[in-house]
């Protein structure tokens, strides 16, 4: 049978180890974040395009969408067609989402 203070001694010694390791973490923060809209071809997966500066004129976009991260103040519409017409999703300023039902083919800051 093992001696209390050696189990007290291990059972400190990985706490003291898991406080170094955690310590040593850096948080995420807002300075991480690109400014503007990022959009992915999956479920924040595969190809990424960002647009720091969006317009307000239709932008196609160079692959079918299913996710965003809106890092502006503006809405933002995306739709189903190159054109800019048709069916759209309304993204609300500082929003990230994933549509995974909805091709996103073009997008315009409305707002």
């Amino acid at each position: 049978m093992r001696n209390i203070k050696v189990d007290l001694a291990l059972g400190l010694a990985g706490a003291a180890a898991l406080c170094v390791m955690f310590g040593s973490i850096t948080p995420a923060s807002a300075d991480n974040v690109p400014p503007g809209i990022t959009f992915w071809s999956g479920a924040f997966t595969g190809q990424t395009v960002n647009y720091a500066d969006p317009s307000t004129s239709c932008t196609t976009l160079p692959f079918t969408v299913h996710a965003e991260l809106n890092n502006t103040s503006k809405y933002i519409q995306v739709y189903t067609t190159t054109d800019c017409t048709g069916p759209a999703l309304t993204i609300p300023p500082t929003d990230i989402h994933n549509f995974t039902s909805f091709d996103a083919r073009s997008f315009r800051v409305t707002g």
